[in-house]
């Protein structure tokens, strides 16, 4: 406490050396503290489930594709997923969920939508969660004719006004008696993503059909997330290896809809932001980067201070203090230092992650990025490990004081001196180096996120306003009654003031949802295992027209392409240049494997072809896409999109108003501008892009007060040399290139150093680039010209001071 004391008295006295130091140190550990938040919520809390370490995601990917086709987004058909519980030796359980479930609550006249998920009988006991009230499934109720449903506790307190004697009562969802048999704990939520279900009822609507097979009965139909729970000691090596094995006998035993497919074996916290984790990753390595410079930065400020100070610490030991008092005397001014720049990083940190939260992308528990005990935590340790780290060098070379050349009053340019400068200009070396490495890096990222962000989508989402309606199945059982509901919608849309068009589709583009079918050509077929993908998408006639998506040969639909219509598809730019090289499409006939009706899926007549859309991602080049009449492929979930001059506002008012002048029973939800899921869809290159960037000028600040630190040092021991050379004639201009000169020697050899690190790290930012190659000439010359710029007119203050010196004054104490 004594070391304590006197180390802050000693730092009161030098204010601005200590706001520097702090405020470097609030630079380098609030910028690890704000990813750090992210990273702790995303990425290393543990899930809040029984023993999280044991469940695992079943993935199934295309063979052909390789590594490549393995989508941690995949999904399973849950015929194959029966044969993986019946069939193998090392899961507890396997469950299925998939968010194909009651949508629709019905309160006395009104109706509110729900996020529903259909889910195994057995999902809570795989998870280990109780329901706080009731009970969860039983395993029957998984069979066709159970009507069965848990509460999330939000919903059960907002809508069911928390009445603790719901369990046993009856519930209208989707104009169906539903029994509530539970009600969740606090928070809890599967699967975690930005939407949390509200509701979970059992497999047995999907296993129930009105016309043809039954959803869970088609073997192929990939429609289902799948966990599993690993058995004690087993461990993930072995479950991918028996997993193979399953996968190879089926693909034997269905060669019709498991020729190519295998599965992989993930653990389930990875599997679920697999998307993000390398961008994650990469975050945390530059905010690594960040504090290491202003580590740097605050080694060179001490070793200053200990210089200046070495008549004082020369002192001390003269009088007996030995090498660890004083090595602990001035670690404990560093440790006070690195907790002050802590807290007001931490400060900082919390400020900044609120301020970020509209930019950041939809992950999963990216709504829980909060200043826990965690993130304090790591503060603290690395408060006190930057200032160890920045501290411990300066307070080793201070304790070892040349006594008798530090207490002579005309010692000048002492050997520790220059030693101490020799050690400086090396640390800027390192920061220069660093530096440049995040300013490439920066560079790279923004250039990439520029390109992505002029991507063209395919369509024109500027004053588009949409949202998700969607029809009770029973009140609308058929898909005829389906078709009519939305045609009188649209109808009503359109003639709506101020209303240019309104049309409706299965799929918002780039909201992250598509459907794949398989197809086939009818001129020249092929068996089904081989048959080709494409994106799929059901569509009013007005679809293209809204959406300003361009037609390039053909016809769009039209109200005539009704159900009793000839069957007929549009296609993209791709599909016809991917399966018809050299050929005229229109008038040609494929089958896409899917039907809303029994038998056979249509043949469909190709009487249209449209410019490629980004359904997906802006990064990816865009799939071959399918589009069908939605009359004659109807369902009761559709997007509405609305183009118009009116406000967003005024145009959900309308939507509403519309949907309850034909059916107020129907909900209205996820109303959003399509800029927005525009927007969403970048928001992940766009984080990377804004905080690299911010750290890289953080770092390139730093390194060129650095440079500029070492510079006005050096001229400053250097003055009685300076003088001499003015004496025996030296000019201005010699002074003043040989202070530059020194200055942008240590600058070359730090720009040299930088060019190899980029090279290593373009290596890891490669997978996280769009259009942009990692070593990218001009973007790495443009940084080092930046850099060289900003270090010239650090190195040029001091060079001006030098240039300035009064012999007579600067030799006057000889």
């Amino acid at each position: 406490m004594r070391n304590f004391r006197f180390a802050l008295r000693q730092l009161l006295k030098n204010p601005a050396f200590t706001i520097i130091v702090i405020s470097t140190f609030a630079l380098g550990i609030g910028a690890n503290s704000a990813v750090f938040s992210v990273v702790n919520a995303v990425l290393l809390r543990p899930l809040p489930f029984a023993r999280p370490a044991e469940l695992a995601a079943l993935l199934p990917y295309d063979l052909r594709l390789g590594p490549k086709g393995l989508d941690t987004a995949s999904t399973s058909s849950y015929p194959d997923v029966r044969d993986w519980r019946f069939q193998n030796q090392v899961f507890e359980r396997i469950s299925v969920y998939t968010n194909q479930s009651v949508t629709t609550l019905s309160l006395g006249s009104q109706a509110i939508h729900v996020q529903g998920e259909s889910v195994s009988a057995n999902l809570f006991a795989l998870l280990g969660i109780a329901p706080m009230l009731g009970r969860t499934f039983v395993e029957e109720e998984d069979r066709p004719g159970h009507r069965v449903i848990i509460l999330s506790y939000e919903l059960w307190r907002e809508r069911f006004g928390a009445d603790r004697n719901i369990v046993g009562t009856t519930a209208i969802f989707d104009g169906e008696k539903f029994e509530v048999v539970g009600v969740m704990p606090p928070r809890f939520a599967f699967p975690i993503s930005s939407v949390p279900p509200e509701v979970w009822t059992t497999m047995s609507m999907l296993s129930e059909s009105r016309e043809g097979t039954p959803m869970t009965e088609q073997r192929g139909n990939y429609f289902l997330g799948c966990i599993a729970r690993l058995k004690p000691g087993v461990s993930l090596d072995q479950a991918q290896a028996n997993m193979d094995t399953i996968s190879a006998a089926l693909r034997q035993q269905y060669p019709d809809s498991n020729t190519n497919v295998n599965v992989k074996v993930l653990p389930f916290s990875r599997a679920m932001v697999a998307d993000s984790r390398s961008a994650l990753l990469m975050l945390c390595a530059m905010a690594g980067c960040v504090l290491l410079v202003a580590c740097v930065n605050v080694v060179n400020l001490l070793l200053a201070r200990a210089v200046s100070r070495q008549r004082e610490i020369s002192i001390r030991s003269a009088l007996g203090a030995g090498r660890w008092q004083v090595v602990k005397q001035l670690l404990a001014e560093s440790a006070l230092l690195g907790v002050a720049g802590g807290t007001i990083g931490l400060v900082a940190a919390i400020w900044t992650v609120d301020s970020l939260k509209s930019f950041l992308p939809q992950i999963p528990r990216i709504g829980q990025v909060s200043p826990d005990l965690g993130v304090i935590a790591f503060t603290a340790f690395m408060s006190l490990a930057a200032a160890v780290i920045a501290g411990l060098l300066p307070a080793w070379r201070a304790s070892h004081p040349n006594i008798a050349g530090a207490l002579n009053e005309s010692a000048r340019g002492s050997s520790e001196a220059g030693h101490s400068h020799r050690t400086r200009a090396v640390l800027v070396v390192a920061e220069i180096t660093l530096a440049l490495m995040l300013l490439a890096s920066a560079g790279l990222l923004i250039q990439s996120f520029v390109r992505l962000h002029n991507v063209n989508p395919g369509f024109n989402p500027t004053n588009i306003v949409t949202a998700r309606v969607a029809l009770p199945d029973a009140s609308y059982p058929k898909p005829d009654q389906a078709s009519e509901f939305f045609r009188k919608l649209l109808v009503d849309l359109s003639h709506s003031p101020g209303v240019d068009s309104a049309a409706a589709a299965w799929w918002i583009p780039l909201s992250g949802s598509e459907i794949v079918f398989n197809f086939d050509i009818q001129e020249r077929p092929v068996p089904k295992p081989q048959q080709p993908l494409a994106q799929v998408n059901a569509v009013t006639p007005a679809y293209f027209k809204t959406l300003r998506v361009p037609l390039l040969r053909g016809r769009e639909f039209t109200e005539r392409d009704s159900k009793t219509a000839p069957p007929v598809a549009i296609v993209t730019e791709s599909f016809a240049k991917q399966f018809f090289p050299g050929e005229d499409p229109l008038g040609k006939r494929i089958i896409p494997n899917g039907s809303i009706e029994p038998g056979d899926p249509p043949v469909r007549e190709i009487v249209g072809i449209v410019g490629d859309m980004h359904l997906i991602s802006l990064d990816a080049a865009p799939k071959p896409q399918i589009y069908v009449p939605h009359d004659q492929f109807g369902i009761g979930s559709v997007a509405v999109f609305v183009r118009s001059q009116l406000s967003s506002s005024a145009v959900m008012a309308a939507l509403h108003n519309a949907v309850n002048r034909i059916d107020s029973g129907v909900p209205v939800y996820r109303m959003r501008t399509l800029p927005d899921y525009l927007s969403k869809s970048i928001a992940q290159p766009r984080l990377n892009a804004m905080l690299v960037g911010l750290f890289a000028v953080i770092a390139l600040l730093l390194a060129a007060a650095g440079i500029f630190g070492v510079m006005s040092y050096s001229v400053t021991q250097r003055t009685q040399e300076i003088g001499i050379r003015f004496a025996l004639g030296a000019q201005r201009k010699h002074v003043l290139g040989l202070v530059l000169g020194d200055g942008m020697k240590l600058v070359g050899i730090g720009l040299a150093l930088g060019i190899v690190g980029i090279a290593v790290v373009g290596r890891v930012l490669q997978a996280l680039l769009y259009g942009t190659a990692a070593t990218d000439v001009p973007t790495i010359v443009g940084v080092s010209v930046l850099l060289v710029f900003v270090a010239l007119i650090a190195c040029w203050w001091p060079a001006r001071r030098a240039s300035g010196v009064d012999p007579i004054i600067a030799l006057r104490a000889e």
